[in-house]
């Protein structure tokens, strides 16, 4: 990973090589997305909005080109590149800018309740505008819907918030992985202190409880439409809640812990939710300070 962010950091030719190629590889391995996205985010925390921005643009006509030669189609991939690059160009200056992980989630956050907001003030049933898309998707392939209507009527009630929470999640993960690049080039063990430290603060965490207390007296559209913003609100404890445990377990040198911890986030989605609730409840009871060692950390 040190070499590529080597590269990347060459020049902007360079960068734009990287994103322009993760982004057409990423329509076959979607992972490659956020290499695409972290490159944008590496070269404007390090460089200012004005190359990220020229890099961004750069790559994006790349892709259009390279779309063009291999799919045929210009404006396909100049509209997906568009779409990651961004978001992930204005929030990564909102980091150069704050230094703080905590604002930048949260304002990413923000932005998805936001996007969730305004998608049931112009639809107010979202439900039934997925629900015919993804009847029509089942149809174009050859699967008769009425075998999955079950699901597909309830997935299309919740699928506006879990899009938004996906996205909030790539963005993160991008963002991430830029700052981890930046650090390993620039600040090696910065970036660990930054992450271990992020902490949510209690706007948020009032909005959050605001809105729980909003989904149990409201009635079923509303409800609908206050689960879909908790679902991008879960996604952003989630972040906070695993800063806080590796924070807690790499303090006390509990190695298995940290192994455990990342596995079962991979394999028993159960897990989600308890650790989002860790870095909800971290925003008041502070569990680093509480249950911590006294002892540098490893």
């Amino acid at each position: 990973m040190r070499i590529l962010a080597e590269f990347i950091m060459r020049g902007r030719m360079q960068a734009t090589l990287v994103a322009a190629t993760c982004l057409m590889l990423s329509l076959l391995l979607p992972l490659l997305s956020l290499l695409a996205a972290a490159t944008v985010a590496l070269v404007t925390l390090r460089q200012g909005w004005r190359e990220g921005l020229n890099t961004l643009l750069a790559s994006a006509l790349a892709a259009g080109l390279l779309g063009a030669i291999v799919l045929g189609n210009f404006a396909l991939p100049v509209g997906y590149g568009l779409m990651l690059w961004l978001p992930t160009w204005g929030i990564a200056q909102v980091l150069r800018l704050t230094r703080n992980l905590g604002w930048t989630f949260e304002l990413a956050a923000a932005l998805g309740l936001i996007g969730v907001t305004l998608a049931y003030l112009f639809s107010p049933d979202m439900a039934e505008f997925w629900q015919e898309r993804m009847q029509q998707a089942f149809g174009s392939v050859g699967v008769d819907p009425a075998h999955w209507q079950a699901r597909v009527s309830v997935a299309a009630r919740y699928l506006t918030g879990i899009i938004a929470t996906g996205m909030l999640a790539s963005l993160g993960l991008s963002l991430l992985l830029a700052r981890w690049w930046q650090a390993l080039l620039y600040n090696p063990g910065g970036f660990r202190a930054e992450f271990l430290g992020l902490r949510l603060h209690k706007p948020m965490a009032y909005l959050t409880f605001a809105l729980g207390g909003m989904g149990l007296i409201l009635e079923a559209q509303a409800r609908e439409a206050i689960v879909n913003l908790l679902l991008v609100l879960t996604m952003l404890y989630l972040i906070a809640g695993t800063a806080t445990l590796h924070a807690l377990f790499a303090s006390r040198n509990q190695k298995i812990w940290l192994f455990g911890l990342y596995g079962l986030m991979l394999f028993v989605p159960h897990i989600l939710l308890p650790i989002a609730l860790v870095g909800l409840s971290d925003t008041w009871l502070n569990w680093r300070d509480r249950f911590g060692s006294r002892e540098k950390q490893i």
